[in-house]
């Protein structure tokens, strides 16, 4: 058909219904599957060999490389075969060609002028219906339209900051000078001392190690690079177990900090802290929220968190109320009594007021008795115009220790005075840190983090923390737990020896108990009452004190009233799965950059059994009769590697630590 040119195919393409997860292939790989690219991933540049199911794909492919390149691009040759179809074709560069003089005077575009640019990939049809690329010219010979954008970029914010007294209007001049630090974060992202090329080297090295690496980046209209999310393979296996609670930590967000990272971070077994994945953002608004947060969820195969606990931040509110419409999101506690220094310091009894407001919020054992003391604060020191107090009373739901306790936060609520929030990546990142020295030591944090829950791991599995108390009860707890849960419920044992028991009412089946117990509230004490349901069909205990709801922990007063009903040991139902010591957890063998050197081995093995098992499948699903061969031999096989595995745990140890076998 000869030069038959299409119109220019422009920048913004909509590829967003493609998914995630395209890594480069080689010319002897035989499919690229474009359904399953996401706008927001790295490009693969294009090889010859590549094959696609249409020619909608080799196009939608070629429009999406050549719109993070920067460039334009035409179809310069189609041929068509005897059926009509288009069995050869060549997309090119939409500055290919010579230009032959201004006929009509007509105006070109600096996109579209003709330079006799080389840069094409040429296509055939093959006889399997399949679309190949036979021959790539990559180079081009003119400024690509990203570089100029950039350029653009940096001249725009020279001329922000001279803007004073001209014709732009107040709001253009508020929207530019609000714009100034987002754009300033945006250069760190993608060319201040090497940030960009350590970044982009970071997410390939991870991809190619790991296959269940996850990242997705956010681009704006000129191809810069807004925001950037990525997860490990451990980091989203880990939240299968982990994931019903998760605190999205934006402390480094902060203008202090050189890096703009928000991290999703959860609580082990142990009570330490594990991450679910990180996140880069230009901004803090409610569009790179909603982004982060979009993309956090799709890594996570579309399943969030029962609860989200975050700083008191408005987009971040607005942002999870639109993805996560199901999940309960309060404000960390922690957090919000850091602020009071900066939000009342200027009141000239602020030491008084600091003091008042940390009793109201710590010591008040009823709702109603916060709400009275609060209001009195707000009247004895004429608070009633500031803003923030106004709000946290309004959110008081989200917040104060009385109103969250009833659900489960897995004790990353904090509730205790002596109690704070430490950053995930606290010891590895700092005011200073640049993004490039933050990737360099990304791998050494997350290897300090896995290797203390290995150490911890082997504590619980290896010994025994003694009991403090002759209770049955709390024989069960030292069996089952971890050692750091196990301690927290041993808190319980001796604080019940306060506890003074006496029966409220009774029916045939169920008991109320109230319970008693001394207490010190600041350097006073206190007599406390709470109530406690019993039923004795059942064995359902349940106080008002709400700890086991709100940590997983069993309460001082509950073990005090199945002691009274002489029950002989606690049920299932109040030790926790995810606090024992005995659940053989997947993720710890997971295979990543980084990791605990004692389970390389058996990391290896399991890769090693997995790709054969894999292997069997392939040849196994062909037939019915050959899966289920292969699968009443898999249940025998299982059925003798558990009673050998079994065995191995009783009679051997390997430095200090069990033998354990842990199936594909």
């Amino acid at each position: 058909m000869g030069d038959n040119f299409d119109s220019n195919t422009p920048l913004d393409v909509d590829c967003s219904g493609c998914e995630e997860n395209l890594t480069s292939h080689s010319p002897e790989e035989c499919k690229l599957e474009i359904h399953n690219l996401n706008d927001n991933d790295v490009f693969p540049a294009p090889q010859v060999g590549m094959v696609f199911s249409s020619e909608d794909e080799v196009r939608l492919y070629y429009a999406k490389f050549a719109n993070r390149q920067g460039f334009r691009f035409k179809t310069r040759t189609s041929k068509k075969g005897d059926d009509g179809k288009i069995n050869y074709f060549i997309l090119a560069c939409s500055r290919a060609g010579i230009r032959r003089g201004n006929r009509g005077m007509r105006n070109t575009s600096d996109s579209s002028r003709k330079e006799n640019c080389k840069a094409k990939i040429t296509v055939t049809l093959c006889e399997d219906g399949t679309f190949r690329i036979l021959t790539v010219v990559l180079s081009h010979n003119h400024e690509l339209l990203l570089h100029q954008a950039l350029k653009d970029i940096h001249i725009r914010h020279r001329r922000t900051s001279d803007l004073k007294d001209t014709e732009v209007s107040a709001k253009r001049t508020s929207e530019i000078s609000d714009c100034g630090n987002d754009l300033l974060k945006e250069r760190h992202l993608i060319g201040r001392g090497g940030d960009s090329e350590a970044l982009q080297k970071y997410l390939m090295r991870m991809q190619e190690k790991d296959s269940k690496f996850f990242y997705a980046i956010d681009w704006d209209d000129l191809f810069h690079v807004r925001n950037v999310f990525w997860a490990d393979g451990r980091s989203r296996a880990t939240y299968e177990s982990f994931g019903d609670v998760v605190t999205v930590d934006t402390t480094y967000l902060s203008n202090r900090y050189e890096v703009p990272l928000a991290t999703f971070v959860g609580v082990n077994h142990h009570g330490q802290s594990v991450l679910f994945g990180c996140g880069l953002l230009s901004c803090d608004d409610l569009e790179s929220f909603i982004w982060l947060f979009q993309s956090w969820l799709r890594c996570m195969s579309g399943v969030p968190p029962q609860g989200i606990i975050t700083d008191q931040c408005e987009p971040v509110q607005k942002a999870i109320e639109a993805v996560f419409p199901s999940t309960r999101h309060r404000w960390c506690l922690s957090c919000i009594m850091k602020k009071i220094p900066h939000k009342l310091h200027g009141y000239d009894k602020y030491k008084s007021i600091r003091d008042h407001l940390q009793n109201v919020v710590y010591d008040t054992l009823t709702t109603n008795e916060f709400e009275r003391n609060w209001k009195k604060i707000v009247e004895d020191f004429g608070l009633e115009d500031n803003k923030w107090l106004k709000e946290l009373f309004l959110e008081r739901h989200r917040w104060v220790p009385l109103f969250v306790k009833g659900d489960f936060w897995a004790g990353m609520s904090i509730n205790q005075r002596s109690e704070s929030v430490h950053a995930f990546f606290d010891g590895y990142a700092n005011h200073h840190t640049t993004l490039k020295q933050f990737v360099d030591h990304y791998d050494i944090a997350l290897q300090d983090k896995v290797e203390k829950e290995f150490v911890a791991d082997i504590h619980s599995s290896s010994s025994t923390q003694a009991c403090v108390t002759k209770s049955p009860f709390e024989r069960q707890f030292q069996s089952a737990y971890t050692h750091a849960k196990f301690l927290e419920v041993q808190d319980e044992f001796v604080g019940k020896a306060d506890c003074n028991v006496s029966i409220a009412s009774d029916n045939s089946s169920t008991r109320y108990y109230k319970v008693i117990e001394d207490v010190m509230i600041g350097n006073e004490p206190k007599e406390t009452v709470v109530e406690v349901t019993f039923d004795r069909a059942s064995c359902y205990v349940q106080c008002n004190c709400c700890l086991f709801e709100f940590k997983g922990i069993l309460c001082r007063h509950s073990l005090a009233i199945l002691s009274q009903e002489r029950v002989k040991e606690v049920p299932c139902k109040y030790i926790l799965d995810r606090w024992r010591k005995s659940v053989k957890r997947k993720y710890v063998y997971v295979k990543t950059s980084y990791g605990v050197q004692h389970l390389k081995p058996h990391i290896q093995r399991l890769e090693l059994l997995c790709n054969q098992f894999n292997s069997v499948a392939d040849f196994a699903a062909e037939f019915e009769e050959t899966s289920s061969l292969v699968e009443a031999t898999l249940c025998t096989l299982k059925e003798k590697l558990e009673a050998w595995a079994s065995h191995l745990r009783k009679s051997s140890k390997v430095d200090g630590e069990e033998a354990q076998v842990t199936l594909c």
